[in-house]
């Protein structure tokens, strides 16, 4: 792949005062070039290692077409979670050893096709314009955000893939604090108006189809 398109995977956090998380991300999105990537992190997610932007490249560079994501310590959907992590539970947030936890998965040279799976947790997407584009955009609101922008990519044709070697440290503030969440928005389709169909499509079989990384 060219080097100036892969100059272009930019990391960012967007944020909005409103917590429009989807209006925020779309702002972002508009701002890249045509042929531009967005790694979107989470507020409370956290690399471990140096070489996330190598594995973004790399991936990147073979399926051009997709969209991409990590494995994390907390997270609901159970294909992202990092099990080994597990075995921090006398020290979970300490960084250094999560830092050890990012290293060894470098070894780790599989991508998950998960295309077909009921959503995703968005604590990272790497995701082109071109993509983002075919989806329709990001929904607005906050909670589900991820979910449905997984869908729309689904429906767009578009493929998506969990990198294995790719682990990211996530604190999960926001679905830890209770009492804020009942306030928080959720996400609706700007085109349809409806919220995110996470509990009405019924259960999906996880992901199983693994490409192994040159």
């Amino acid at each position: 792949m060219d080097q100036g398109v892969l100059a272009v995977i930019l990391a960012m956090t967007p944020f909005a005062p409103d917590l429009n998380l989807g209006a925020a991300y779309n702002a972002a999105m508009d701002l890249l070039p045509e042929d531009g990537w967005a790694c979107l992190l989470d507020h409370d997610a956290a690399f471990t290692t140096t070489r996330w932007h190598r594995q973004l490249e790399e991936v990147v560079a073979l399926r051009p077409e997709g969209t991409f994501t990590g494995v994390t310590n907390r997270i609901y959907c159970e294909w992202q979670q990092a099990k080994e992590a597990a075995r921090l539970s006398d020290r979970p947030d300490d960084m250094a050893e999560h830092r050890k936890v990012g290293v060894a998965r470098l070894r780790v040279r599989t991508l998950l096709d998960a295309t077909g799976a009921s959503g995703w947790g968005g604590f990272l997407m790497c995701v082109s314009k071109k993509s983002w584009r075919a989806a329709g955009g990001f929904a607005d609101g906050l909670f589900c955000v991820d979910h449905m922008m997984h869908y729309a990519l689904r429906a767009a044709g578009r493929r998506i893939y969990c990198v294995e070697g790719l682990y990211v440290y996530h604190w999960r503030g926001s679905s830890r604090d209770r009492e804020s969440v009942a306030t928080f928005p959720k996400a609706r389709d700007p085109r349809t108006g409806l919220g995110c169909p996470c509990r009405s499509i019924g259960r999906v079989a996880p992901p199983t189809e693994r490409i192994t990384l040159p």
